[in-house]
């Protein structure tokens, strides 16, 4: 079979290519459209990676939800082109606009977008300063999707983000029962409309429901029309792109021997990989949340290039939505999806990243760092040292097969302020069209800095606190050490490449068992050694000192060895996460972070490769699995049926741990959010108590409010009896007070617990904790007169 010309250097080397079908014929699409859908179209996107010494591919045919059904039936059987011509081996994915995998959003991490109409609607031509009128709706936490509707109040609910672009003014409007994470990201897609598309000149205005009654005046105004607004309830699903799995899986093997779709139950829920035969081919049925083809091996090459069809025909066959996803896989390229679920413990963990690698990293490399929205050039010794308040931008120009092709990064500092992360991306997106527009443009935010990046700094990279953006005088070096001419950085990573050097506060609670060191005096650095530290972190840390810190004695300290003036330097010797598992230089258990959330009644668990203090997400409970220690990590935003589903999949994942570990010899521990313990923290690189707890430490926490107090708010031991206790409790409709937490209480009234008298929330606090958010007996404050005790509850939040 021939392969159309579009594809003839398709999947050659690790990327991502999109093709769009245009009239019936596939055309290829410009990087700068990535992420840009239109409703009435079709497109076809491969995802090739470099695993080890070969490529992989995986090919998504994307299809909106007004294409035609010729458009869908050439992007169907071009992926099937596409697949025989990359040799059969690709994973095939349907993808349907609104209902996309999470594999297929995971490839456009600032959010797709949908825009209306299609190739087919013909395209006006764009005159300089006029604009149409748009509305979006943002839906989406990790993954965010934009999508155009309709310029009508109705299209607007209490529950979700909406912007409204009108050329040079573009309205931010907040539902009144939105999250914070969500006003955040769509404050984000906001500012990328005004910097990416209005170069950074228009007006951003951001209007709370109800509260900024002059701004959304002018929003009706512009929208046309005004009317009562929808409950959050009818806007749809707000987490992540998340579906109600149903509760039964059924296999089944296929044939179509006779001409037509013929199908036999293989099994039902639990299914084995030995139910499998390498000569058929089989549906794994997951109803509405999805449905496999998996292609033995020894199949026919009709029943291989079959596939799709059967997946798609087997949706008409039961009944389901079109919008099902169908997913092809291929004998020994199983997708991980979805087969059993269930098992975490079965989830395959990258033993390295397997992104994109364009070159070997020894390109030519320029930096700038953004100063009052210009480029200022970075001097060629700094190039790797780069200050959390500030933001850069990268260039790097290397040559691929005999022409010169150039990346620009811009690498965003966790401090760095609002204005100077539109202005990074903007001056790479400028930078990018005085070169032509040949670049391609990665956006790089602080400890998420992909490996190419890393590479490039030839293992000297290096984060220094404050910077010109954070009010620093200069930003330079000498504003980073504090007032006794010292300072301290923590170094972390598995390879000379990866391994990064991140200033900390200089005090023992920084310190953890697993990892590297550096306390610079003015005089002498101290070479500090956890027990499990690896080489390349003890390699980095000695690099470090020879950039950094000429002219110093090196005194190489190991854990447990350590000076009397070592501990005078650091300020005192105080407690610091340590433990069996951080002691090994090679973790026979590495730390796993997993993510847990509720959409429409399901639940569902997602864990986070590589994770780093900003992958804790203030709406959800997150799990910390240290091996023989569980961390149920509840963030402020977390609803009641995430924090008591989340400690029972805890639970239940140890209880199935195939390495024979139980309850009884794990510890299971809640955190809330703003009061992790130093066990807890020590499994992130550089943790910024700032963020949650004021700058305080666990154990200067404890003090402030005893030992009792902060294990009621933060620390609690989980036990099988206690997680019984917990679910009577969060299901009880009694008066008699200690029924719900105070995080539960002051939520916002339509996340609060079914049956409470919402009028009354103080009544549920148990005796304990009812002193420690009034400061007063219950008796005491009972005694008070209506009005104060009123007062009192609108200043905690309970009114």
């Amino acid at each position: 079979m021939g392969v159309d010309d579009a594809f003839l250097e398709a999947g050659k080397k690790p990327g991502m290519e999109i093709w769009r079908i245009e009239k019936l014929k596939v055309v290829a699409q410009g990087t700068e459209t990535y992420g840009t859908f239109y409703s009435g179209d079709s497109y076809i996107c491969l995802s090739t990676r470099k695993v080890e010494s070969h490529l992989e591919w995986d090919i998504h045919f994307w299809l909106g939800t007004s294409t035609s059904q010729d458009e869908q039936g050439v992007a169907a059987y071009k992926t099937v082109e596409l697949d025989d011509h990359l040799g059969g081996g690709p994973v095939q994915y349907r993808e349907v606009q609104d209902h996309e995998s999470r594999k297929f959003l995971s490839y456009f991490p600032k959010g797709i977008r949908y825009l209306e109409g299609g190739v087919d609607s013909g395209f006006r031509k764009v005159q300089r300063g006029v604009y149409e009128k748009r509305l979006f709706q943002i839906k989406g936490k990790r993954n965010v999707r934009v999508s155009q509707v309709e310029m009508h109040y109705t299209s607007l609910n209490k529950g979700d983000v909406f912007i409204l672009d009108e050329g040079m003014t573009i309205h931010c409007w907040n539902g009144s029962q939105c999250s914070r994470t969500e006003r955040m990201k769509g404050i984000e897609v906001a500012r990328r409309i005004r910097d990416e598309e209005r170069g950074g000149k228009a007006k951003l205005v951001i209007i709370d429901e109800n509260k900024d009654h002059r701004d959304e005046n002018n929003f009706f105004q512009v929208l046309g029309s005004r009317g009562e607004i929808k409950e959050a309830s009818e806007g749809g699903d707000d987490v992540a792109f998340e579906k109600n799995s149903q509760t039964s899986v059924t296999l089944y093997r296929v044939s179509d021997e006779r001409g037509t779709l013929e199908m036999s139950v293989v099994n039902e829920m639990p299914l084995k990989k030995e139910h499998l035969d390498p000569n058929d081919c089989f549906i794994l049925d997951c109803g509405s949340s999805g449905i496999f083809v998996w292609i033995g091996k020894k199949c026919t090459d009709d029943e291989k290039k079959g596939g799709m069809k059967f997946g798609m025909d087997f949706i008409s066959k039961k009944g389901y939505p079109q919008w099902t996803q169908v997913t092809r896989v291929v004998e020994a390229k199983q997708s991980n999806e979805k087969f059993d679920a269930s098992q975490l413990h079965d989830r395959e963990r990258p033993k390295h990243k397997t992104e994109i690698l364009p070159d070997d990293a020894t390109g030519d490399v320029e930096i700038w760092r953004v100063e009052d929205h210009d480029l200022v050039s970075w001097e060629p010794n700094l190039h790797g040292v780069f200050f959390s308040g500030d933001s850069y931008v990268i260039k790097y120009s290397f040559t691929a097969n005999w022409r010169r092709q150039i990346i620009i990064y811009f690498w965003q500092g966790a401090r760095s302020s609002l204005d100077e992360r539109a202005a990074s991306a903007m001056l790479a997106d400028q930078m990018d069209k005085n070169l032509g527009g040949i670049a391609t443009q990665i956006r790089v935010v602080q400890n998420k800095e992909p490996e190419h990046f890393l590479r490039m700094f030839r293992g000297r990279f290096i984060i220094l606190e404050g910077g010109k953006g954070a009010g620093y005088r200069a930003g330079s070096e000498e504003d980073t050490y504090d007032s006794q001419g010292k300072r301290m950085f923590h170094v972390r990573g598995s390879s000379d490449m990866n391994a990064k050097a991140m200033q900390v506060p200089r005090r023992a609670a920084s310190l953890n068992s697993g990892d590297m060191f550096v306390l610079e005096t003015p005089y002498i650095a101290y070479l500090w050694r956890g027990k499990g530290a690896c080489a390349a972190e003890r390699r980095n840390a000695r690099q470090l000192i020879d950039y950094l810190m000429v002219g110093r004695e090196v005194e190489p300290i190991r854990e447990g060895k350590e000076p009397k003036a070592f501990w005078e330097a650091i300020g005192g010797y105080e407690e610091y996460a340590t433990g069996k598992r951080m002691e090994e230089e090679k973790p026979s258990y590495p730390p796993r972070l997993f993510q847990c959330s509720n959409a429409s009644g399901a639940f569902r668990v997602e864990e986070i490769f590589e994770f780093c203090q900003e992958d804790l997400v203030e709406d959800d409970v997150m799990f910390l699995d240290t091996y023989d220690e569980v961390f149920v990590w509840i963030g402020e935003g977390a609803n009641e049926v995430e924090k008591a589903e989340a400690v029972t999949v805890a639970m239940d994942y140890v209880r199935s741990d195939p390495s024979g570990r139980t309850l009884e010899d794990t510890m299971m521990i809640q955190v809330k959010q703003g009061y992790e313990p130093l066990n807890f923290t020590g499994h992130f690189q550089a943790w910024d108590r700032d963020v949650w707890s004021k700058g305080k430490t666990y154990e200067e926490l404890k003090k402030e409010m005893g030992e009792d107090g902060i294990r009621k708010v933060s620390e609690i031991r989980i036990t099988p009896q206690s997680m019984k206790t917990m679910n009577n409790n969060n299901h009880s409709d009694t008066t008699d007070g200690g029924s719900f937490t105070y995080e539960a209480l002051a939520q916002p009234y339509h996340l609060l617990p079914a049956g409470i008298d919402k009028a009354r929330r103080e009544h549920y606090l148990s005796n304990e904790e009812f002193f420690l958010v009034f400061d007063m007996e219950r008796t005491e404050f009972e005694s008070l007169p209506r009005w104060k005790q009123v007062q009192l509850k609108k200043e905690k939040g309970l009114f």
